[in-house]
């Protein structure tokens, strides 16, 4: 976690910790962020630092619980393209075409999804396998869903009185902590600690509804600005960024090694492999991330049989494919898809 990546939302962490009750300065100096003006949206800081700089907030904190409040308070001050795409946008479905945008402008380590069953859809976060295991990793997973929260309420606007339950359930693997009662006050809906997948869920409909805010011509300018930034700039975790985009978009790839996926980008395996460990990523780490969310999609639908999602990841039989999700979730496949495929407006009520 060496590896040093834009100071993103600096702006935010300043109005959170107001919020919060105390100076963000001393939160950083303690935390050894040191931001340099000169340089563009406050230079690079190592992911170690900024982590502790979470860890460092919410121990200061007196008023307010730190995650949710820089959830809440976040822009995209680095990218304000987005933000111009996100507000446009005809219908959540497409707003959530941004995600991957924001995993290369902002955090590489997070891995973002939309996962729908007949009725509902979530937004699903899962992190990097080094950082998850990080203690501070739940501070973090706190924070991308309070955001996505944040955007989708601006977005859906007065869209939210068409549904009478417009978020079933907020979802944490987590244990539950202390604090949970801070959570059920924030959230307007079911929150599960323990829970399969750290996720949003809502009526699916809600993805399709046409937003007031829609405008067309502006949503298509700030595509179009996003896609060029991202060719000039050339994101700090290109290579990461690429394998990842290769494998959301050639399911076949989740089968192959290192090779086969330098094959498909048009670069010698070496090169690869030394750019990513240069970014401090390991393919094997990226794979079996990228195979979990594809397990977890094709999980939720319950006419795929197991054998079937077994084959197109890759694994040699059901048994193989059962063990590894043991490993990145914690509960067996066929547990996990049943706690998915019951909806937590009923399930979440008998904890």
């Amino acid at each position: 976690m060496s590896a040093t990546i834009p100071m993103f939302g600096l702006p935010s962490w300043v109005r959170a910790a107001v919020r919060c009750g105390f100076p963000v300065e001393a939160a950083f100096r303690e935390a050894g962020v040191e931001l340099d003006v000169n340089k563009p949206h406050g230079g690079m800081v190592t992911a170690d630092a900024l982590l502790r700089a979470i860890e460092v907030c919410v121990n200061r904190s007196t008023e307010h619980y730190f995650p949710l409040a820089l959830g809440e308070a976040y822009v995209f001050d680095r990218f304000p393209q987005v933000e111009a795409f996100l507000a446009t946008s005809p219908t959540m479905r497409e707003a959530i075409e941004a995600l991957p945008w924001i995993r290369a402008m902002e955090l590489p380590w997070l891995w973002v999804s939309l996962e729908e069953t007949e009725t509902e859809a979530a937004i699903v976060v899962t992190l990097d396998p080094e950082l998850a295991r990080r203690p501070e990793a739940p501070y973090v997973i706190e924070i991308v869903l309070t955001a996505c929260r944040k955007f989708a309420k601006a977005m859906l606007g007065r869209s939210l009185a068409l549904f009478s339950q417009p978020m079933h359930a907020v979802q944490f693997q987590r244990a539950r902590p202390e604090n949970a009662a801070v959570f059920q006050d924030f959230f307007p809906c079911h929150v599960q600690f323990g829970a399969p997948r750290n996720a949003l869920v809502f009526p699916k409909a809600m993805l399709d509804v046409a937003l007031q805010g829609a405008l067309p011509s502006v949503h298509g300018q700030a595509r179009q600005a996003i896609v060029r930034e991202l060719e000039a700039s050339k994101p700090h975790f290109a290579s990461t960024e690429a394998v990842r985009q290769a494998f959301e978009g050639q399911s076949d790839l989740l089968k192959g090694g290192l090779d086969e996926v330098a094959d498909a980008m048009g670069i010698h395996a070496r090169t690869l492999q030394r750019r990513l460990q240069a970014e401090g990523f390991k393919f094997a780490d990226l794979q079996a991330q990228a195979k979990y969310a594809r397990a977890r999609q094709m999980l939720s639908k319950k006419a795929i049989s197991m054998e079937i999602i077994s084959v197109e990841l890759g694994f040699s039989d059901r048994r193989a494919f059962t063990y590894a999700f043991k490993r990145w979730s914690g509960i067996s496949p066929s547990t996990y898809r049943a706690r998915v495929l019951q909806s937590p407006v009923t399930a979440l009520r008998h904890p």
